[in-house]
């Protein structure tokens, strides 16, 4: 089987099943091919920092990587460090001091997904990379991440465009802080209606003043935040993007990727990979026990794993199958798994 190098490389994947590793010797194998890489994680629990011995100083700044001379840029999702970004490139200072964006914008503040597609799309931008590797949120927090694409679309509908050329640029006084509640309520959501007038029971007249504000100055945004949307048709197409659904052949954790699939089926296109890690049937093939429950044990496991592939593959398009590394050095386990994404490079 041949991979297809292409611009954007996305690992997908429930918890546990060595998927930021995986994403890591990618990365690896790409830059070993001389390509320019961008290796970016959204995954909150920094696996990522620790496999390249990043430091907390880089969370949130492409930072250059040397792995026994391969080369490449990485990348520890930060909300906020993307959120300056914006501001210094649209020149929208607003954006990075509002407090309620900063609340917005903390790792789980609600924006981490959306502005992960925005900063895909910035680093993208830059033409720097051949490609950019991305390690997503595992499970559950995955969807959220391709859900992304359709909050933003949401957000800046026709409904808002309305909205913000009766409130201008700015609200600075209170009779124009009333307006903007008032036309608030008239055009959005019922939902966010009622947030409004709790926020006016519980809150001073300063806090609706940021909390309009920030609507507005995320709007005055939406360039950056439109250009995401651009990521779609990018990720849905098969001549631009790889999708790789991580799975092992631990216990139910096929079931997990097989139900992310139906989920994800009207975002991820047809052409992609499964990705089943941790197999053992080399090591099995090297193994002779002479105790009887021993060889009882080995026999059990080749026939889990064999029915279980057989069941992938005819659900999966193509199956890439990765060994366990019996090894506990994180260094030597990628740089195996790195080798073995070299046998499928094209």
């Amino acid at each position: 089987m041949t991979i297809f190098t292409k611009s954007f490389e996305i690992f997908c994947g429930t918890g546990g099943v060595g998927k930021t590793t995986l994403a890591t010797s990618r990365a690896l194998a790409l830059a070993a091919q001389e390509h320019r890489v961008l290796l970016i994680t959204i995954d909150p629990a920094r696996r990522l920092k620790d496999l390249l011995g990043l430091s907390n100083d880089s969370i949130g700044e492409v930072t250059a990587v040397d792995m026994n001379g391969i080369k490449l840029h990485a990348l520890l999702m930060s909300p906020e460090k993307t959120i300056q970004r914006m501001s210094k490139k649209y020149q929208t200072p607003d954006l990075a001091s509002n407090r309620i964006v900063k609340i917005l914008s903390k790792p789980y503040g609600g924006m981490n997904e959306i502005l992960s597609l925005v900063e895909v799309q910035m680093q993208f931008e830059t033409s720097q990379y051949d490609v950019i590797v991305l390690d997503t949120p595992p499970g559950a927090h995955f969807l959220d991440f391709l859900e992304g694409i359709s909050k933003i679309r949401s957000f800046f509908d026709q409904s808002f465009v309305e909205m913000f050329s009766y409130l201008g640029t700015k609200t600075a006084h209170a009779s124009k802080r009333m307006l903007g509640i008032r036309i608030i309520n008239k055009v959005i959501s019922g939902g966010v209606k009622k947030l409004l007038s709790y926020l006016q029971k519980v809150t001073d007249a300063k806090f609706i003043d940021d909390f309009i504000e920030a609507v507005q100055i995320i709007y005055q945004s939406k360039e950056a935040f439109l250009k995401g949307l651009n990521l779609q048709d990018r990720l849905k197409s098969n001549s631009e993007c790889n999708w790789f659904l991580v799975t092992s052949v631990e216990q139910g954790k096929a079931a997990e990727a097989v139900e992310m699939k139906s989920h994800a089926t009207h975002f991820i296109h047809q052409d992609h990979f499964l990705v089943l890690n941790k197999c053992l049937e080399q090591e099995m093939m090297n193994w002779f026990p002479e105790a009887s429950n021993l060889m009882a044990l080995k026999n059990s496991l080749e026939t889990r794993e064999k029915e279980l592939k057989k069941n992938l593959k005819s659900q999966f398009p193509v199956v890439l199958e990765f060994p366990e590394i019996m090894s506990k050095d994180p260094i030597e386990h990628v740089n195996n798994l790195t080798k073995k994404w070299a046998s499928y490079a094209k």
